[in-house]
């Protein structure tokens, strides 16, 4: 059965938070249901899974935002910026079962294709426990910000934030 790449729907929030707590559990505390959820409603264009049959192997989610801001980690609700200049990649995680199938290219190629008709040039994100190497093959670059450490202790102690060109 092919793996489908589709739009996240309200109904798929269970699943994808059980992904995220088998993904972040040891690195850091996982965000709530209601939180992805607000990111998803707030951009549902931009957010998406991938799905063989009824089983859900991975998400991302990305919303029109900032650059050089970092969001909060589970927020109650997701309040874009009037002025986004830049599609920030929130999540992304593929459950340990389907590790090594390419889905999170897929995801990611789902993500920069949505960037482009959003009309936002740049991508970014906070690459956290040592997924930077990850994030620079895929053209990302390392950009210094000067964050809090409440902020840093967030997304579990050692983050660095990242940017490219779409």
């Amino acid at each position: 059965m092919p793996i489908e790449i589709r739009l996240m729907q309200s109904t798929d929030l269970p699943l994808v938070w059980q992904i995220q707590c088998a993904c972040y559990t040891s690195l850091l505390e996982p965000e709530t249901q209601a939180s992805l959820g607000a990111k998803q409603q707030a951009s549902p264009q931009s957010c998406f899974v991938a799905e063989q049959g009824e089983v859900l192997l991975g998400y991302v989610i990305a919303i029109p935002w900032v650059l050089g801001v970092v969001p909060a980690l589970d927020a109650p609700n997701c309040n874009l910026p009037d002025q986004a200049d830049c599609l920030y990649l929130h999540d992304m995680a593929i459950a340990p079962s389907a590790a090594g199938q390419g889905l999170g290219q897929r995801l990611f190629d789902a993500v920069t294709a949505v960037a482009g008709k959003l009309e936002l040039s740049k991508l970014a994100l906070t690459a956290v426990a040592g997924a930077e190497r990850y994030w620079q093959r895929l053209g990302f670059i390392p950009i210094a910000l000067p964050l809090s450490a409440t902020k840093v202790a967030q997304y579990g102690g050692h983050i660095t934030y990242m940017s490219r060109e779409v």
